[in-house]
C-alpha cells in the first residue's frame, strides 16, 4: 500500500500546482468587494490589498481620500 501511496500524493501535488497555471480568467486585486481588506493576494503579484495599485482610491483604504482644501486660515 505504501508503494502505491507516495506516487498517487506526488501527482496530486503537481496537479495542484500545475493546473491553477493553465488558464482561465486572472484575478486582480480590487476588482471584488472586500478585496482590499481581505488580506490576501488576490491577484499574486506579491503586494496585498491596499499596497497594490489594483486598490488606489479604494474607499477601505487609508489616504484614498485626498483633501484639496488649500484654505490657510487658522481661525
Amino acid at each position: 500500500m505504501n508503494r502505491l501511496f507516495l506516487p498517487t500524493l506526488s501527482a496530486i501535488l503537481g496537479a495542484s500546482l500545475i493546473l491553477p497555471a493553465c488558464g482561465g480568467s486572472e484575478r486582480l486585486e480590487g476588482t471584488e468587494p472586500g478585496d482590499c481588506i481581505d488580506g490576501a493576494d488576490n491577484d499574486a503579484d506579491g503586494l496585498f490589498d491596499c499596497d497594490d495599485p489594483g486598490c488606489d482610491g479604494a474607499p477601505d483604504c487609508p489616504g484614498s481620500e485626498t483633501d484639496v482644501d488649500t484654505d490657510t486660515d487658522t481661525d
